[in-house]
This record gives structure tokens, C-alpha cells and sequence, in this order.
């Protein structure tokens, strides 16, 4: 089973700008880089941890491992919260073969659920990326 032990650096989008005559852009940074520290139990794959962005802004993590389906890798399913914003993180694991550390990667979408630190609206969602910090 894979796990999220240890520190990963975080970076997630969202559409920023746009209007009736442009469309919004689709890569712009949601908000800044951040370091997800987590465990997960080898035994149920669940995680918990926290997800940290400038000094002082913080997210409580928990979540679980997901099993790999089908044709669709192991994944994640978190939700990131403190007693102002909470959103849920949805992604899978992308295994690398060339690079430093090697390790998998993981991509998904995170989906604002309340109050957005950003200030995007309830239902925002974008991509994001974790990749883990050692080797890097």
C-alpha cells in the first residue's frame, strides 16, 4: 500500500481573472507553495497530518489511502481544515522513473467546501500537485 509518510511540498491552481469576452486562466496559483507533513497507519491507510503554508496558516489533514480500481492508481482522499476553511483533496498517485528521488507523484483536485482562504467562492475547485520532499 502506498503511504503519505513524510514531508511533501504542496501547489495547487484555480481560475483567476476571466470575463464575459476572455475566459478565466487556468493554471494560476490557488495559493502559495505549501509542505503537507503526514503519517499513515500501514495497517487501515489512514493519514493524518498537517498541510502548511505561510507562518501562521494551517491545515489539520485526514483522510485515507484509496485502493487501487480498475484502471485507476492508489490514490488519496483528505480533507485539509482549520476552524475557518476546509477543503477536500482528491488525488492519485503517478509513479516516476527518472528524477531526483524517483518516488511517485501525486495530482488531483482540491474543492474549497467553506470560506476559502483565498477568497474563492464555496465549490471552487483546481488542480494540484504533491511531490514528495526528499530527494528533491
Amino acid at each position: 500500500m502506498a503511504n503519505l509518510d513524510g514531508m511533501w511540498f504542496y501547489q495547487s491552481f484555480c481560475p483567476k481573472g476571466g470575463s464575459a469576452e476572455t475566459p478565466p486562466q487556468i493554471a494560476a496559483p490557488w495559493a502559495p507553495p505549501g509542505q503537507l507533513h503526514a503519517t499513515t497507519d500501514a495497517a487501515t491507510g489512514k493519514v493524518t497530518g498537517t498541510l502548511k503554508f505561510a507562518p501562521g496558516v494551517e491545515l489539520a489533514v485526514s483522510g485515507a489511502i484509496t485502493p487501487a480500481a480498475d484502471k485507476l492508481p492508489e490514490g488519496i482522499e483528505l480533507i485539509g481544515e482549520n476552524p475557518v476553511a476546509a477543503y477536500n483533496i482528491r488525488g492519485y498517485f503517478i509513479p516516476l522513473s527518472t528524477g531526483p528521488g524517483c518516488g511517485p507523484v501525486i495530482v488531483g483536485t482540491v474543492v474549497a467546501v467553506r470560506n476559502d482562504l483565498a477568497k474563492q467562492p464555496v465549490g471552487t475547485s483546481g488542480p494540484f500537485v504533491l511531490f514528495p520532499a526528499a530527494g528533491y
